[in-house]
Parts: C-alpha cells; structure tokens; sequence
C-alpha cells in the first residue's frame, strides 16, 4: 500500500514521527524547558535573601493548588517529548549511518556537542534525584523536609532550613555542583541548536544566536552552583 493510500491514523503517524517533526519537537521542548529552568533558578535564588524570603515563595508556590499539579503535569509531559524524540533521531541517525554517524560525533566542535546524548542521561537521572530530595522528600528526609514554621498566620512548612541542611552537607552539595555544570553545557549546545533547527541561526545572525546559548548556559549554570556552593562555604545559612 502507497502512503497516499494509507489510512489516514497511519499517515499521521508518520508525519509526526518524520525527522523534521522530530527536531522541531525537540526544539519546541527545549525552549519551554529552558524557560522553566530559568524560572526555577529565579525563584530558587531568593535563599540568599533569607528564611523568609525564601519560605514565602515556597509558600506560593505550594498554595498553587490544581495550577501547581498541572504545571507539573505539563513539564513531565515536555520531558517526556524531549527524551522521546531525542531518542528516536539517535537511533535513526545510527542506523542510517552508524560509521558516518560516530564519525560526525568525533568531528563536532566542543563536548558538549560530542556528549549531548550522554549530558541527557545525567540530567535525567538528577531530576529523579532532585525530585526525590525537594519535591517529594523520599531522600535526604532527615534534613529538614518535615520541618513546620510558625508565623503570624499559623504554621507554613520550613524549606529554607531544608535547604540550608541539605547543602551543608558537602556529598550533596557536590553532586548538584556537577549536574549544574551538566545542566550549563546541555544548555548551552542545545539552545544554539534549537535557533538552528528554526532557522534563526544563519546569515548575519549566526554568530549572535550562537552565542545565546552558551551565555544562557552559563547563567543558569552560575546561578544554580552557586546556591549550594554558598550553603556549604557558610555564606549564607552559617551559624
């Protein structure tokens, strides 16, 4: 059967799984994804004004209620994109070219571009992690996750002595240190890639566009260390 003859479902199938619906998704995701951690790291960053500061935006974030749930949704579902196309166009590149393929991965310019694939792997594994430690409190419990603050309003949970307890721990607050440093070069490589898939990284604004990505890169990589490395040196959080 032709594909101009094929049933419709399967068509759409096939469209949608097509290299270039691919790379647009990846694209697509990788922006939002980007976006979020931004976000994320703006808001994480309000431990360096203080207890309070810091469980206030805990607080609203928490009093989110459904909006918080389908926030949460929607980034698991922009993951799980994200990881599936990817997925998909490493096999497909290595099967069509596996000779030519890992040739190419030795001829790329910077390691970020040469291990994105494993960069990948590693953030996956630390958003397990981290959502284990902050979000669900399965690991690093005794650190301060149950903790209760009172205020004048009543009682709110205390993140920010979780926070403080968590990172004085020098094993952890290496192992973010790392994933931070990982989380900064995935950015970097793939926020330039997603400007090219789009077309935005060509002509006169080659350059610019590529360097948007190691910059966004380096910020969030910035931002994210230096949360943990100022828990452990005792700059903020020190009795």
């Amino acid at each position: 059967m032709s594909s101009g003859n094929a049933p419709p479902f399967d068509r759409l199938v096939k469209a949608l799984t097509s290299t270039i619906s691919l790379k647009i998704v990846m694209a697509v995701t990788g922006l939002l994804g980007a976006g979020f951690v931004l976000f994320h790291m703006a808001g994480n960053l309000q431990v360096f004004l203080g207890r309070e500061a810091y469980n206030d935006y805990a607080e609203f974030m928490q009093g989110l209620g459904p909006a918080k749930w389908a926030a949460r949704l929607g980034l698991l579902t922009i993951l799980g994109l994200h990881v599936g196309s990817a997925v998909m166009l490493v096999q497909r590149n290595a099967a069509a070219r596996p000779e030519a393929y890992m040739g190419l991965k030795q001829q790329r310019t910077s390691l970020a571009a040469m291990y994105m694939a494993e960069l990948g792997i590693v953030l996956l594994l630390f958003i397990a992690y981290h959502l284990a430690h902050f979000t669900l409190g399965f690991i690093h419990a005794g650190y301060g996750y149950e903790l209760i603050e009172a205020t004048d309003a009543g009682t709110r949970r205390d993140l920010y002595t979780h926070f403080i307890n968590s990172f004085q721990e020098p094993s952890i607050a290496i192992l973010y240190v790392v994933a931070n440093i990982a989380l900064a070069a995935h950015l970097a490589h793939g926020v330039t890639s997603m400007f090219k898939t789009v077309g935005l990284a060509a002509g006169r604004w080659k350059i610019p566009f590529e360097v948007i990505g190691p910059a966004y890169g380096l910020i969030v990589g910035l931002g994210n260390i230096s949360m943990p490395l100022a828990v452990w040196t005792g700059l903020i959080g020190g009795n």
